[in-house]
């Protein structure tokens, strides 16, 4: 992590945590991925995949008021303005970073309309690994196809996706469209993207994906559109309508394998129609490799 990634984390944390943050070696910080905070529980950081305290000198315990404080920082003391991101459990950070968040839910007609009593939240800290996807998107520009890459959590789906969307618009020239639901992938700032997606990539950030490649279709005319995080059918059908439209696409979901497209309802719904010919499948190194789904 560079010192403007560290201040960027520290800026949402209480003070004794950034600091016990700041006081890891250099070695060591550079290897953060997670920072997690249970209400009760010692603060742990995940350095490398592996979670251990974050302090060794004296245990760092997590309170109402060390979540208070987060969550009132990460949204600007202003609950109201994140209310969306916050019925879905987590807040978009400057720099891509996000804030997951679990607790008591509130319901108004059955619907979740946002969390209170948080109980736990983990600060996820973006990573961006410049020529990552340079094997995929060698692939793509010898055969244009869509590309859906699968993973674990933390395997780095997110990470590879984003240096794909760039290589494939600033080394291959072409236009991407790029949907930002959760404000991670590009992490827009006053509609500045704070990491590098490409000079040839238009982002709409925290729309719904269907409305979002809607909007990317009408107004934009790309050849790729990219999106994160397959969860809902209706981004399932949203993706099979732009396929229909000549668009290329690119996408990630959580799995294991390839069997995982088939023993799960929503993916075997997206296996089935055939929408996506190309398979990246990520293991829990941060290693891929493609396969083909036809």
């Amino acid at each position: 992590m560079t010192d403007a990634r560290v201040r960027q984390i520290c800026a949402v944390l209480p003070q004794e945590v950034a600091d016990a943050l700041l006081a890891l070696p250099p070695g060591r910080r550079e290897t953060l991925e997670e920072v997690r905070l249970r209400r009760g529980c010692e603060i742990t950081a995940v350095l490398a995949g592996r979670e251990a305290p974050l302090s060794l000198e004296r245990p760092l315990v997590c309170t109402g008021d060390t979540l208070e404080h987060l969550v009132n920082t990460a949204c600007g003391y202003s609950a109201y303005a994140a209310a969306d991101a916050l019925r879905q459990g987590f807040l978009p950070l400057a720099g891509g970073h996000r804030l997951g968040l679990c607790g008591t839910a509130v319901l108004s007609e059955g619907r979740v309309t946002t969390l209170k009593e948080i109980s736990s939240a983990n600060l996820r800290v973006a990573g961006q690994r410049l020529g990552c996807a340079g094997a995929v998107a060698d692939a793509l520009g010898r055969r244009p196809e869509n590309a859906l890459i699968l993973g674990p959590p933390g395997s780095g789906k997110t990470t590879l996706l984003r240096d794909l969307v760039r290589q494939l618009s600033d080394r291959l020239g072409q236009r991407v469209g790029l949907v930002d639901s959760r404000g991670e992938l590009a992490a827009c700032v006053d509609g500045q993207p704070q990491l590098a997606v490409g000079r040839r990539t238009d982002v709409v950030s925290l729309m719904p994906k269907a409305e979002a490649m809607e909007l990317l279709i009408r107004s934009m005319s790309p050849r790729w559109i990219a999106v994160d995080e397959i969860t809902a059918p209706a981004d399932v059908e949203a993706m099979a309508g732009a396929s229909y439209c000549g668009v290329g696409l690119l996408a990630t979901a959580h799995g294991y394998g390839r069997e995982d497209l088939a023993r799960r309802p929503l993916y075997r719904r997206l296996a089935e129609l055939g929408v996506f010919s190309l398979l990246v499948i990520l293991d829990g190194q941060k290693q891929y490799r493609m396969e083909r789904m036809d």
